[in-house]
């Protein structure tokens, strides 16, 4: 669900591609209605003919199951074709996401909504100013790039206000390797986010994971939690345990119900190469740049540790071991609303440590671990640095995503797992990369359970150089085919072909085939 929240708060402050709109009494016509329909979901997109404040036409959106006031996406001075054209291009968006949209006579009367959009265009800016006497019922509207559904944030007569958001997911796989097969239900997942939200100053969200684990115990983690102070409509201040703003899969996709297969590409997923959270602050936000969009994230905080292998953890600590803090961030450009491109960068230092997480008297023959002075080395400090670059095709039923992070860590002296005390620790390099395609089906026939399904091809690569036991553990390469099946918008069930092969291994040890079946929900 986090990519959802990502296209509605952060990629909302971080894209800048809000509508500021105030709702005031008033009668017109509406000359064409779309209704859309899907699961207990409805959307209506009417063309209404004359708009207010004078307007020849305005286009507004209605969300008659959720009970909020109407929202207006555009208007004209001077065609009611482009109005119309607007609403068809809303209405073929929605079927591409599942809904079933019939097309018919509107309403005679409706109370449409003045928006302070400039002719023929939405209104581009992220954060709403405070409400005042004259503009009590105030809403967003957003047209969120990279495929990202529309969202508006109903009014309240309250300063404060609370959602709950999340996902949830189950898991079968079976393996075969080395010549025999394995089944199993792997996972089942459930991750509840909590938003609460002060006036239109502060927003306080966090988002919990919970599971079971091998054992049958109920692990608890939190995967974030973070305040969002709106300074400008141009930039938002994050505080807190965060998504770390490197790449794009970890912040928008990760969730289950958005990645378009059942787990992460090789590398990006936990103790890969790409960083999972940051504690610290970030800034964040986006211009409009002509008819483009700029956006950026800059993040400070604790940076990366050492792990237990000797490579480098990009997982959110409480606490840093070195007075070096890690700068991170990342700068995206969309030319057009379902394109976008960026860059990702992070640098800070690690350092080595005197005995390892997971080291224990046992390991030494019940002696305790040696001491530095033993080996003749001290634990030293080195850099960490890495870059990436992305891109994405959102349009339509396309969705077309590649991703790359490079990320070194300059030689070190520390103690890892397997050594006897402090060991030093060649220079390490850190290569993943994917590409990915998925199609739906609804572009090409009318049935509407063909139009439910998705094919998804995905092909990627994570190698390790300088550590041979972590290229061992870790480097591959992973080659998927899967079938998605909407069930609606929000619940999708998928079937997975995964083949594995892992280059560091000995031969008999090279290669897997796994077979996984998957249901997800996003709420």
């Amino acid at each position: 669900m986090h990519q959802y929240i990502t296209y509605t708060r952060h990629t909302g402050a971080l894209l800048a591609s809000t509508a500021v709109i105030s709702f005031l009494p008033g009668l017109a016509a509406a000359q064409t209605n779309h209704l859309c329909t899907a699961w207990n979901v409805e959307r209506s997109i009417e063309v209404v003919t004359p708009g207010d404040d004078g307007a020849l036409c305005q286009v507004v959106y209605r969300k008659p199951d959720e009970g909020v006031a109407n929202q207006t996406l555009w208007r004209s001075n001077s065609s009611v074709e482009f109005c119309e054209d607007k609403a068809q291009a809303l209405a073929t968006r929605l079927s591409a996401a599942g809904f079933e949209c019939t097309q018919g006579e509107s309403p005679t009367q409706i109370t449409p909504a003045s928006t302070v959009a400039p002719v023929d265009e939405p209104v581009l800016t992220t954060n709403p100013q405070p409400q005042t006497a004259a503009s009590t019922n105030t809403q967003v509207a957003q047209e969120a790039p990279l495929g990202g559904q529309l969202y508006q944030r109903a009014p309240s007569v309250s300063d404060t206000s609370w959602h709950m958001a999340g996902y949830a997911d189950t898991t079968f796989i079976a393996t075969s390797a080395q010549g025999e097969t394995n089944a199993e239900f792997t996972s089942a997942r459930f991750n509840p986010g909590f938003h609460f939200q002060y006036k239109d100053l502060v927003l306080l969200e966090a988002e919990l994971e919970v599971s079971v684990d091998g054992d049958g115990e109920t692990q608890v983690e939190l995967e974030y939690t973070q305040a969002d102070i709106f300074l400008h409509n141009n930039a938002t201040l994050v505080v807190g345990k965060f998504l770390s703003p490197v790449g794009q899969f970890q912040e928008r996709l990760h969730p289950t119900w958005i990645n378009r297969l059942s787990n992460p590409p090789a590398g990006f997923g936990h103790d890969g190469v790409q960083p999972a959270s940051e504690l610290g602050a970030m800034l964040r936000g986006g211009v409009s740049v002509g008819s483009t969009i700029v956006t950026y994230a800059v993040a400070v905080g604790n940076g990366p540790r050492v792990s237990h292998e000797g490579g480098v953890s990009f997982e959110a600590v409480a606490g840093d071991d070195n007075s070096n803090k890690a700068v991170s961030g990342r700068i995206g450009f969309l030319p057009l609303p379902y394109l976008e491109v960026g860059a990702s960068f992070l640098v800070g230092n690690v350092t080595g440590v005197e005995v390892t997480e997971e080291e224990n008297a046992d390991d030494h023959g019940g002696a305790e671990p040696p001491l530095i002075d033993d080996i003749g080395f001290a634990p030293s400090t080195a850099n960490v640095s890495l870059w990436g670059a992305d891109a994405a095709y959102t349009r339509g039923p396309w969705d077309v995503r590649v991703e790359y992070l490079n990320s070194t860590r300059d030689a070190i002296a520390t103690a890892y797992e397997g050594s006897i005390g402090v060991g030093l620790l060649p220079k390490l390099e850190m290569e993943s990369w994917y590409a990915q395609i998925a199609y739906r089906l609804s572009d090409i026939t009318n049935n509407k359970t063909l139009q439910k399904f998705e094919p998804v091809v995905r092909y990627g690569e994570f190698s390790i150089a300088g550590l041979d036991d972590l290229a061992e553990e870790a480097a591959e390469k992973r080659f998927n085919v899967g079938i998605n099946y909407w069930i609606a918008p929000s619940i999708v069930a998928r079937g997975v072909a995964e083949w594995r092969d892992f280059p560091d291994r000995p031969a008999d040890a090279s290669s897997e085939t796994r077979y996984i079946l998957q249901l997800a929900y996003g709420f």
